[in-house]
């Protein structure tokens, strides 16, 4: 699209037809408004080129018909005025709106089928994605805790297999007391035996004692009286 209008040309001053290269730069002015160069710029880099003004207005010209009718160079309609460019230009930029009866609602333009297709085939495509993302990731958290509920177990027989050799340990030991307290027992209960007949013994010997005890101590009477007699005949 041509960037600018021959309303908006500004005039040069007029000066003598020069040479020029003999030929219209429809093309270059084209290809220069398209890459963004001002009127101005391009009418400069025109003359620094060679063109004459002569050249440059009919290039100009050209390329403004160009980028309004659409139609190619050497073609055969006939050339339009100035005025008539800038009237079908002036028609063009006019707003469609002021141009329609004020009654004429303005209609939205219907989607096309196959875009709305694409969207729904798009949206389809775009839930079956999420859905599989979603499985994948739990079926990614399951085999997860599947794998720590396996440690679990694991780690949790391990512990039973210790409490129960724990377990038989403390049976063997229970065990081996009850023997030792059953052998102590059994020699207490032998002492206590040995006890019971020393205290008969001695029992039978204190009666013994006692029925001797008389008898004894009048001997030693006697003999202490005995001993006092001898000493006085002496």
């Amino acid at each position: 699209m041509i960037k600018f209008l021959g309303s908006n040309k500004k005039k040069e001053p007029e000066k003598p037809p020069g040479l020029g290269k003999g030929s219209i730069p429809t093309s270059k002015i084209k290809s220069l408004s398209n890459k963004g160069f001002s009127e101005p710029e391009i009418i400069d880099i025109l003359r620094k080129e060679g063109y004459s003004s002569d050249e440059i207005d009919s290039g100009l010209t050209q390329a403004l018909k160009l980028g309004v009718t659409g139609q190619d160079e050497g073609g055969g309609s006939t050339m339009p005025t100035l005025q008539e460019l800038q009237s079908q230009q002036t028609q063009q930029n006019f707003p469609q709106q002021q141009m329609m009866p004020r009654g004429e609602e303005v209609q939205m333009p219907q989607m096309p089928e196959k875009s709305m297709q694409y969207q729904q085939s798009y949206y389809q495509t775009s839930d079956y994605n999420t859905e599989e993302l979603v499985e994948s990731i739990v079926q990614e958290r399951m085999t997860e805790l599947d794998s720590k509920l396996g440690e679990f177990k694991s780690k949790y027989k391990d512990l039973e297999r210790k409490m129960a050799n724990i377990h038989n340990q403390l049976s063997v030991v229970s065990k081996g007391r009850s023997e030792s307290e059953h052998a102590i027992m059994s020699k207490l209960d032998s002492y206590g035996d040995t006890l019971t007949q020393m205290n008969g013994r001695l029992s039978s010997l204190e009666k013994a004692f006692k029925e001797a005890l008389p008898a004894l101590i009048e001997s030693v009477r006697s003999l202490t009286d005995l001993v006092g007699r001898l000493k006085r005949e002496a």
